[in-house]
């Protein structure tokens, strides 16, 4: 069984000259029997061409009767190669795109923390046509409670190539805990106490008090009754009238670099078994850039592929000299402190803004004296 022969049928021409030849020729042929014009046989199958280009030498028919042997059964399954090769193809498919990340849905309570975290993901490698790695997940996960705002639960979960990031918001504080401290409250400016309501905590302070910025308004600690120290976390709202200053310098002439509004691109394609650049940036009249890089997943009819698109965008900066006037330099002076007192927290409302300019060789100074009221309890 081993040995693979053939048996084979022989007829008409001078078959009895042909089976003396291939003895004469020590060829191995075995199982001869005699028929009424010819004989049958068996013989090696590696021997099988020799004896049958022999037999046209004689004048005889040969024919193949059957075969036999390990390598003829074998052969029968080589004809059916291309459903192993599918189904070798399938298997390796399933084992290794399993680990390679096809889609990431991230499940969060605002668009701005999806971005957020869409972009943390991408910057970690975490992206369509990356190899999943389990060592990452946990660094990862611990990166969106760092660096995300609001976040207050990360889960992230990679199942058959879906990568699924779900974000809970941080939880806010109730209306009663809203202006709770852990420590001492402390005044966050000079001024003269108008409204004191004090929730939890302990306080000497009065209506129509004069403080000084960072003096003790209200404790976390205090002795009852029964002279046990008692903390707790004081809750406060305090406001006061006080007057503040706030100031800003323009220069006259200053250099800044600006963009052009010409630009090159560098697109490539990120695949799992590495990058392939489709376009290539092209620098060299480029001395100063700025680089913005964005990402898109590639789809066919609607089928997401394993593979992301990064574009890089280089846009091309030149030095520029502003020249301001001095007219042009107050102005702008007093935007940029408009925008200070109106991005300030503790101010409540203003009674007042008064505004004094300051010129120098080199600029502008503006400054403005509010007078208003302010929460100094925060």
């Amino acid at each position: 069984m081993l040995l693979s022969k053939v048996c084979f049928d022989v007829a008409a021409g001078l078959y009895c000259e042909f089976i003396n030849d291939i003895i004469e020729k020590q060829i191995y042929v075995s199982n001869i029997v005699s028929t009424e014009i010819g004989f049958t046989a068996m013989c090696l199958a590696k021997d099988y061409r020799y004896v049958a280009k022999l037999a046209k030498k004689y004048g005889c028919k040969i024919r193949i009767q059957k075969k036999k042997g390990i390598y003829f059964h074998l052969r029968r399954s080589f004809k059916r190669k291309g459903i192993y090769a599918g189904i070798l193809v399938i298997f390796i498919s399933i084992t290794l795109f399993s680990q390679v990340i096809w889609r990431i849905d991230v499940i969060a309570p605002t668009q701005n923390i999806t971005q957020d975290v869409f972009s943390l993901l991408y910057k970690n490698g975490f992206y369509a046509g990356a190899v999943f790695s389990q060592e990452k997940n946990q660094d990862i996960i611990q990166q969106i409670f760092m660096d995300v705002d609001n976040v207050g639960y990360v889960t992230l979960n990679f199942y058959k190539g879906i990568l699924t990031c779900k974000v809970d918001g941080a939880i806010q504080k109730l209306p009663y805990l809203e202006n709770s401290h852990t420590g001492n409250i402390v005044a966050a400016e000079d001024g003269v106490i108008e409204k004191l309501e004090i929730y939890s905590g302990f306080s000497d302070a009065e209506i129509g008090q004069s403080v000084q910025k960072g003096q003790l308004l209200v404790s976390a600690s205090y002795i009852d009754r029964n002279g046990t120290l008692q903390q707790v976390m004081p809750r406060a709202y305090i406001q006061a009238n006080c007057v503040k200053y706030y100031q800003a310098h323009i220069m006259f002439n200053k250099k800044s670099e600006l963009r052009t509004g010409k630009y090159t691109d560098r697109i490539t394609l990120k695949l799992p078994g590495g990058d392939f650049v489709l376009k290539k940036e092209k620098l060299e009249e480029y001395e100063i850039y700025d680089k913005e890089r964005t990402f898109e997943y590639i789809d066919i009819i609607g089928f997401r592929m394993p593979v992301t698109k990064e574009t890089v965008r280089y846009y091309q900066k030149k030095q520029t000299e502003i020249i301001k006037d001095e007219q042009a330099a107050m102005a702008a002076a007093k935007r940029t402190v408009d925008t200070v007192i109106d991005g300030d927290a503790l101010l409540v409302c203003a009674d007042s803004r008064e505004y004094s300019y300051s010129i120098t060789e080199d600029g502008v100074t503006a400054v403005c004296k509010v007078t208003g009221h302010y929460d100094i309890a925060k």
